[in-house]
């Protein structure tokens, strides 16, 4: 089998991305072919060295074409069998690519979104969830009206990686108990950090000196984070390990004494016998223990739902009452997580699960199959790209490279300072000029819209123009 992985990401790595590494190992493993298609950066990079085809986009708008056409290439030379597309611009691109193509698409639902599902599901062959919670959001919220195409399969850690190793802790905690806070620290992360302060501000009032915070992760925000926590934590001490991957990760688990972590970096520490304060972006879980397990399953640890910031002080306190209880108390947290780790996310089971889900999904679309769409009818495909320039100071020269132009019509936005201050509306013309009215930044947004009423918009880049 050959599998097609188109993924999108901002970030340079999370748990997207690990998401997508253990599926494509595990296909490779098994001697199957594995093409993703990604930005470039280190993740590109470090599945070609895995072994995986890899295709790069950027993923913007005007860039389908040329991806389409890389992938076509491809096709030709090692047929495709199977699109599998993660969320947003990957899952447009990846049921483009299936439509055109004729071939069968499935989709994985990693976090409480929707991303255009009620209007896309009746052309994907399935869709997975990586926790019940998610999959009932979308059928009870998400407006999903075809429950018996919804499917869970949950992210899984590797425990022949993330299991139990000796590990000393860091050399700045000195006997201290250490608490890993294992994410990125980027503004979609907002809820765990503002967290982890309340949790540091906490710890500096009722346990002075007796901890030590090890911070995994890096991001946009990590200036600011730093600042916040110097102000915040007190005389208890706190190292930086940036992001880490493998044994180092694993090894950074293991010389915690609890993890603060979402999702799949949540699981790893399970399977490494530490214990896990569960918290995602949209909400506190808390403590896995006898109380919480079933919740922090069915949320994906704390990426679906859990307690808000007003419900947080008192969870806090409770939970590092029981932590800092002692350090059997500790050792027990960790046991117990192993053990939900090995009844629920077995990752040899996992994806063997997907597999079988894979080769259901071919032989049931060879059995009625698609006829494919030309790829005329996708309005994605005629676009390639927006050009800009300013021949004069206040003047700004747009063009909009279109294949073939002919029915598509134009509108034009200016924004001064991230405010609207003009609307050019549809025109067939593709070029446009724009007087700028004075000092200020400014960005062109610029819509396209075909015959069927279909619309897409493109951003130009910003300018600023000074004063004089």
């Amino acid at each position: 089998m050959h599998l097609l992985i188109p993924v999108f990401f901002n970030a340079s790595f999370g748990g997207v991305h690990e998401n997508v590494r253990a599926t494509a190992l595990f296909m490779l493993s098994r001697r199957h072919r594995v093409s993703v298609v990604c930005r470039p950066g280190p993740f590109a990079e470090q599945l070609r060295e895995q072994g995986a085809g890899v295709i790069e986009t950027d993923y913007a708008e005007g860039s389908f074409a040329a991806a389409l056409e890389e992938i076509e290439a491809l096709h030709e030379q090692h047929s495709i069998d199977l699109v599998h597309a993660h969320p947003f611009a990957a899952r447009r691109l990846g049921m483009i690519v299936a439509q055109v193509l004729g071939l069968p698409c499935v989709v994985t639902m990693h976090r409480k979104y929707v991303d255009a599902l009620p209007a896309t599901i009746d052309r994907l062959d399935a869709v997975f969830t990586v926790s019940e919670g998610i999959r009932h959001y979308l059928l009870t919220e998400g407006g999903i009206e075809a429950p018996e195409k919804l499917h869970m399969v949950p992210n899984t850690p590797d425990a022949k990686l993330f299991k139990s190793v000796k590990a000393a802790p860091p050399v700045e905690a000195e006997g201290r108990v250490v608490v890993s806070l294992v994410t990125r620290l980027d503004k979609d992360k907002a809820f765990i950090l503002e967290t982890f302060y309340q949790a540091v501000a906490h710890a500096a009032e009722h346990y002075s000196g007796r901890i030590h915070w090890q911070v995994v992760g890096q991001g946009t925000l990590q200036e600011a984070f730093a600042e916040r926590v110097e102000a915040l934590r007190g005389e208890n001490s706190v190292s930086y390990t940036g992001w880490l991957q493998g044994e180092a990760l694993r090894d950074a688990y293991c010389r915690s004494d609890m993890a603060m972590a979402a999702g799949r970096c949540a699981l790893e520490a399970l399977s490494c016998g530490t214990a896990v304060v569960a918290l995602g972006a949209n909400g506190y879980v808390g403590l896995v223990n006898g109380d919480t397990w079933q919740e922090a399953v069915y949320t994906n640890f704390g990426e679906m739902g859990g307690k808000q910031q007003d419900q947080l002080e008192g969870a806090l306190a409770q939970d590092f009452s029981r932590m800092m209880a002692s350090k059997a108390q500790r050792r027990r947290l960790g046991h117990f997580g192993r053990q939900l780790v090995r009844q629920f996310f077995d990752a040899g089971q996992m994806h063997r699960r997907l597999l079988g889900f894979y080769h259901l999904v071919v032989a049931a679309y060879q059995t009625q199959p698609r006829a494919p769409v030309p790829a005329s009818e996708f309005l994605e495909l005629r676009l390639r790209g927006l050009t800009q320039h300013r021949p004069e100071p206040y003047t700004l020269a747009l063009e909009h490279q279109c294949e073939p132009l002919e029915g598509l019509s134009f509108a034009w936005y200016l924004y001064r300072n991230g405010k609207v201050i003009e609307k050019h509306r549809y025109r067939p013309e593709p070029r446009h000029r724009l007087t700028l009215p004075g000092p200020g930044r400014y960005k062109v947004r610029c819509f396209v819209k075909d015959e069927q009423g279909h619309k897409i918009s493109l951003y130009g880049p910003e300018v600023e123009v000074g004063e004089g």
